[in-house]
């Protein structure tokens, strides 16, 4: 495979979020987190344009699948979903990325903790409201919960 003349080696000097953070933030959290962490690695190799192009996508990505998925039944959702959806997101970002760096895995690792704290910052207090929902507010008696 002929590498792309867009594609720039750039100098190992710039941390970089790592393929294996994107893929794990793009499948535990959305897609659109790790188009977050792509465009913050586009930007920092100086491809600006490209960094919105790849937060834009992922966005669109999210949605068209979100709104897909929702004509699926319901027998064949689950868990493991939004874990694929996630992992083909994180590998079309990558492959994108490398249109740019050639030598991706040259670069100093950036720290995922920043990203990680806001992730849970959000996502805690959602998955609590969503237990205070159908476990105590959605008691027995007048539920409009089934379950």
């Amino acid at each position: 495979m002929e590498a792309d003349p867009l594609a720039t080696t750039l100098k190992p000097n710039v941390p970089l979020y790592s393929a294996q953070a994107i893929r794990g933030f793009s499948m535990l959290f959305s897609a659109i987190v790790g188009g977050l962490l792509m465009a913050q690695n586009l930007r920092d190799v100086g491809q600006p344009e490209a960094a919105r192009k790849a937060l834009w996508g992922s966005i669109g990505y999210t949605l068209l699948l979100l709104w897909l998925t929702s004509y699926l039944p319901n027998r064949v959702g689950g868990m493991w979903l939004p874990l694929v959806i996630g992992y083909a997101g994180a590998m079309g970002l990558e492959a994108y990325f490398k249109k740019f760096v050639l030598n991706w895995g040259d670069f100093p690792i950036k720290s995922i903790r920043k990203p990680l704290l806001i992730c849970l910052a959000v996502t805690l207090p959602l998955v609590a409201a969503l237990v205070y929902l159908l476990v105590i507010a959605g008691g027995p008696a007048g539920s409009p919960y089934p379950y």
